[in-house]
């Protein structure tokens, strides 16, 4: 039953006042005209309250979700783009170093550089040739001080 007295609306212009009042007064009163009671407003704040959480952890999930698809695999991504250049740049000075070692073998191969190495190192001689050794001329005395305790420290250290 209706609440209202009086003649039923008009078409028209008062049928849609009459409804705009309707949802008007359903909205302050309820949905059957009465007033809501306590219980019913708590609901609805808890569902309210609810759906808040819900979204605050929707919107975490997403974000912490956006971090593990964007923000550590970029991360990722330059630290072995880092590691990458660094390990190029240490390639390149190897093969540098690698040619310069090919350079010295290839000139070590030569018969005029293995004739120079064996006469330099290991003293090595032609047929006919003499070989003359040069020793070091005498060194100069240490100077100790007249009242030098110790006697025979300069022999034994220009002895040796």
């Amino acid at each position: 039953m209706s609440t209202r007295s009086g003649p039923p609306p008009r078409r028209g212009a008062d049928r849609s006042r009459a409804r705009s009042q309707q949802r008007a007064l359903g909205r302050v009163d309820g949905g059957r005209g009465q007033r809501e009671s306590t219980d019913r407003a708590t609901a609805k704040a808890r569902a309210r309250t609810r759906r808040r959480l819900a979204g605050g952890l929707v919107a975490t999930v997403l974000m912490v979700g956006i971090l593990f698809v964007g923000v550590f695999p970029t991360r990722t991504y330059l630290a072995q783009r880092a590691a990458t250049k660094s390990s190029e740049a240490e390639l390149r000075a190897l093969r540098q170093e690698r040619a310069e070692i090919e350079r010295q073998r290839a000139k070590q191969r030569t018969t005029a550089e293995i004739e120079s190495q064996a006469r330099g190192m290991f003293g090595f001689v032609k047929a006919g040739e003499e070989a003359y050794n040069i020793l070091p001329g005498p060194t100069d005395a240490l100077g100790l001080p007249d009242g030098w305790p110790f006697v025979g420290v300069e022999q034994a250290i220009y002895a040796g």
